[in-house]
């Protein structure tokens, strides 16, 4: 019976461990593991879930907030991390980790004082803790306080530690004294005892990079490549530093041996492609993009990075037609690319001034997603140009409530209300953007200028000011002030600005070029041509600068010199596309029309693809009258570019003028309706297309397109001459009338002049 009684207990007390292993704590253990589990793996998304299902279940859980807290910053969720991190300390003090991390993210956002109260918080409890000791060194590095973080870190390597953070941050000391020769020993020493520790290779490479010493770095992160050979980003790494070292063979022969180990690893050419664009080499980017697009017809990533490339490259139109092939291919119009997609294509239409389809794209994206930020900022800069300051301020709001930690958003809000005529609301918002970045230069930058729109100079001096005696090698800041003195006829102050620029950053162009500037408004032309010398002298391969220089010249009747810049310019640099177009004008200037066209050729050979020349070619053969040769540089643009809609407008208008046959006309009109699809909203193309509809006899086609061109601007002569000579072969003379007396009296000389003086004088 006893035995019965004992086994009945066993069984009952089984029970109550089973309901009770069943019960919260068991769940909340449940989920906790595996977090971990999934935390181990890296997935950090479902690592988060589960300890937040863990939280839900025991809020007061302080390991699960603390792991909630490392998933967080494995997705680089770092605000959600501090949250996390300050909720298990919070509910554990001594919870030593949490402690730890708290400090290491306080001191990422530069709060120095509070990153250093939770390292001695640790150390009163582990006067040894190595990551709390590491963290206090760390703090003292921040603040350039290099004597006190050897102070401490010395002792601890020659105590024995030695984590290879250690050897990093005092070798990060000695980098602040500028002392290589100890930085490079210390990096050594960390390597003879921590041989496979990567940053430490990678700081060695630094190093070595920024003393010229190439072969050297390469040595450093080709052993990186060895010990992680998966992260293709250690190649792109070793072609980066060939490239800085000016040696682009050696680059290119790396990441063509990445692409030849990875040729269907999209992820790879992408990166390629980015690593080429970057550095300006658009050519190698768009190569690779192509490549990628050949390899996966229907994928859609090489599509739009090459989108963007061509879009960034000024190649608007081609950059329209890959967009939309990309929204074409995806029937989600959700989907990321999407989305991705229409706000590039509206950028496109922006950059080409058609309101209208920019904003239809942004809207078909935000009806797809509402919270598509970056449409809505879009939308916002669209409705700027619209001069609809209402609207700016509605779409711009939204994305200060989505994004309030993005200062830009409030910096184009400010601007919305400015242009509302609400400089209070203006004001406000620049001091909530402030309150959210205080040392933002963007911030501090849109304050000054609001005080310059608000006239009142002496505030703006403050902020411009503010920005210096942080940044005193600020160029543009300095240049800013400079222009501010000028403005408010302080020249002295400004002459004094633009010279503190230039003994401050020598070997910037900016300063010459403001002072230069300054002396042209002034009439000095032989000081400002002395400023731009010495700009171009600074920056020898800026084909600006060099441009501003020759005008000068040309301003001062020396063709002589402008030549000779050119030619300089070319001998330092190699053939330059635009030097040598440079030269063909300013030889086409001086009627000197052979060698004008030798300068083109030689731009051509530089630069075949470049479409400016064959219309520059074009262009000087029309005005030495020889108008088939001036057809035959066009023809060339449009085989190499059929799309390049400014040569297929200036071919018609030379079809249109000289005719010898109908089929001429056709032409024209083929040409000019072809160029419209592509630039629908240019006044030029829709002047060129109504004109030709003129000669061909359809006066209402001829109107409504005249009329639009016209409209958008009204003081060009030519325009006035077409719409005038329409209006009175329609019948409707006194409109005729006023549109060729503004003709008559407009600025510039054009075909037709004589005939809209004889048209008016019998009207």
């Amino acid at each position: 019976m006893r035995y019965r009684r004992s086994m009945l207990w066993c069984v009952a007390l089984c029970g109550i461990l089973l309901v009770a292993c069943s019960g919260p704590e068991a769940k909340k253990m449940k989920f906790f593991e595996k977090g971990k589990a999934f935390y181990e793996k890296a997935d950090y998304v479902r690592a988060g879930l589960e300890f937040k299902n863990a939280i839900q279940i025991d809020p007061k859980f302080a390991e699960a907030n603390y792991m909630l807290g490392m998933a967080n910053l494995g997705q680089g969720n770092f605000r959600g991390a501090y949250g996390a991190f300050s909720k298990a300390a919070e509910l554990n003090p001594g919870h030593l980790p949490a402690q730890l991390q708290l400090g290491k993210l306080l001191l990422s956002g530069g709060e120095r004082d509070k990153a250093m109260e939770k390292a001695e918080l640790v150390l009163r409890t582990e006067p040894r803790n190595e990551t709390a000791l590491l963290l206090k060194g760390a703090v003292y590095l921040s603040g350039k306080e290099s004597a006190k973080a050897r102070a401490h870190l010395e002792p601890l390597l020659a105590q024995g530690m030695a984590r290879p953070d250690a050897y990093l941050l005092l070798a990060s000391a000695r980098m602040q004294e500028k002392d290589t020769r100890k930085t490079e020993e210390i990096l050594k020493k960390g390597l003879e005892r921590n041989g496979k520790d990567l940053p430490l290779h990678r700081a060695l490479a630094d190093l070595y990079a920024s003393q010229g010493r190439t072969d050297e770095a390469a040595v450093e992160v080709r052993k990186v490549i060895e010990l992680d050979p998966a992260d293709f980003g250690n190649r792109i790494t070793l072609a980066s530093l060939y490239w800085g070292a000016k040696q682009p063979d050696k680059a290119r022969a790396v990441l063509n041996e990445l692409l030849a180990a990875k040729p269907d690893d999209e992820a790879v050419r992408l990166d390629v492609a980015r690593f080429y664009a970057e550095r300006g080499s658009v050519a190698d980017a768009e190569r690779e993009l192509r490549a990628g697009i050949a390899r996966n017809g229907k994928s859609l990533r090489p599509r739009l990075a090459l989108g963007a490339l061509y879009l960034n490259s000024g190649r608007v139109d081609n950059a329209a037609v890959l967009l939309r092939e990309c929204i074409a291919l995806e029937k989600d119009p959700g989907a990321p690319e999407i989305l991705q997609a229409r706000n590039l294509l509206a950028l496109a239409h922006l950059a080409k001034g058609e309101l209208d389809p920019a904003l239809k794209n942004v809207d078909e994206a935000i009806k797809a997603s509402k919270g598509n930020v970056e449409a809505h900022l879009i939308k916002g800069r669209i409705r700027l140009l619209q001069r609809d300051g209402a609207g700016a301020v509605a779409e711009f709001r939204t994305v200060v409530n989505e994004r309030p930690q993005v200062v830009q958003g409030y910096l184009y809000l400010a601007e919305a209300h400015l242009l509302k005529k609400e400089p209070g609301l203006a004001l406000e918002t620049l001091q909530n953007a402030l309150k959210i970045d205080s040392k933002s230069r963007d911030v501090r930058r849109t304050l000054a200028r609001f005080y310059v729109t608000q006239n009142d100079p002496r505030q703006a001096e403050v902020w411009f000011r503010k920005i210096l005696g942080e940044n005193p090698g600020d160029v543009e800041i300095g240049a800013e002030l400079g222009d501010l003195y000028a403005s408010e006829k302080e020249y002295k102050k400004a002459e004094g600005a633009y010279a503190d620029v230039k003994r401050r950053a020598p070997k910037h162009p900016l300063g010459y070029v403001k002072a230069g500037e300054y002396q042209i408004s002034r009439g000095d032309w032989k000081r400002a041509t002395a400023e731009f010398e010495q700009a171009v002298n600074v920056d020898p391969r800026n084909g600006p600068l060099l441009s501003a220089l020759v005008r000068l010249y040309m301003k001062q009747g020396r063709a002589a010199a402008a030549v000779s810049a050119c030619e300089t310019h070319v001998r330092r640099n190699g053939d330059d596309a635009f030097a040598w177009n440079l030269l063909g004008q300013v030889h086409g200037e001086q009627k000197e029309y052979r060698k004008a066209e030798a300068a083109f050729r030689k731009a051509i050979a530089a630069k075949p693809d470049a479409m400016e020349t064959y219309l520059l070619l074009g262009r000087m053969h029309l005005r030495e009258g020889d108008y088939q040769k001036g057809r035959a540089a066009y023809e060339q643009a449009l085989e190499k570019q059929p799309g390049f809609w400014v040569a297929a407008n200036d071919l018609a208008v030379l079809l249109c003028e000289r005719a010898a046959s109908g089929a001429d006309l056709d032409k024209a009109l083929s040409l000019a309706q072809n160029a419209l699809k592509s630039r629908p909203e240019e006044p030029a193309v829709q002047d060129t297309l109504g004109w030709i509809w003129y000669k061909k006899g359809d006066g209402g086609k001829a109107l409504e397109l005249l009329q639009r061109a016209q409209g958008k601007v009204p003081e060009s002569a030519e325009i006035n001459y077409h719409l005038g000579m329409a209006l009175f072969k329609a019948g409707r003379r006194e409109e005729a009338k006023v549109h060729l007396k503004k003709s008559i009296a407009g600025v510039g000389d054009f075909p037709g002049r004589e005939e809209a003086a004889r048209t008016l004088a019998g009207i």
